[in-house]
């Protein structure tokens, strides 16, 4: 696969994309080459889908944040040519980590001037907020998520850590970026992971001892107004 004069990429089968991106020399370099160009425009595509949020931005500087990612992306890619199985054509499988890493960039920008420390805690609100969307007019569906809502309130307040508070609050709460909450807690981004990973397998195993399940959880809160 190599570009044309109109920028064009020649297709290339799954197995030699493989083939290039392990080899040596020329072929690889072409290989990464057109990689990146497919991680550009994936990542540029996504941003430019989203431009709202990048409303302070110039266009070359939108473009510059699609390189940046295209690069990360490209990283992500060859770590994973493993886990490739041919399921996909190779260009659509790689084009997912190239929108993975513009979202990762947006939500990076999205949270970057916000204290978090300011984030109002996500189980303080009233049980009456994770229901309050159905109008209250299925009074046993209602009552259902306020009965798991208080439950899971009780969990977090009084059987995980600080920081598993902080982890659980800021990323499955706000949907804050773990490389921001990293950063902001002094902490690696695997480590962040593991505690929102020990949080939330806490906070189910603690519901499961109150006679909640997962299943039970999820089918409560998916269920329609």
């Amino acid at each position: 696969m190599r570009r044309t004069g109109g920028g064009i990429l020649r297709k290339r089968s799954n197995k030699a994309w493989l083939e290039a991106l392990r080899s040596e020399g020329p072929q690889e370099s072409d290989a990464i080459a057109d990689l990146t160009e497919l991680l550009r425009r994936s990542a540029f595509f996504y941003l430019r889908r989203h431009s709202h949020e990048l409303k302070d931005l110039a266009p070359e500087e939108i473009e510059a944040l699609a390189e940046d990612a295209a690069q990360e992306a490209l990283m992500a890619v060859r770590l994973k040519l493993d886990s490739f199985r041919g399921e996909a054509a190779f260009p659509t499988w790689a084009s997912k980590f190239g929108v993975g890493m513009a979202l990762s960039t947006l939500r990076k920008r999205q949270w970057r001037d916000v204290s978090l420390d300011r984030l109002p805690v996500g189980w303080d609100q009233p049980s009456a907020v994770p229901v309050s969307r159905d109008g209250w007019h299925q009074p046993e569906l209602a009552a259902e998520r306020q009965e798991i809502w208080l439950a899971i309130r009780d969990v977090v307040e009084n059987e995980l850590t600080e920081k598993q508070r902080q982890a659980f609050s800021y990323i499955l709460v706000h949907g804050v970026n773990a490389m921001v909450v990293a950063e902001r807690m002094g902490m690696t981004p695997g480590a962040v992971y593991k505690l929102t990973h020990d949080a939330r397998r806490k906070l189910l195993v603690a519901l499961g001892r109150r006679g909640l399940s997962k299943e039970e959880i999820m089918s409560a809160f998916a269920a329609p107004g």
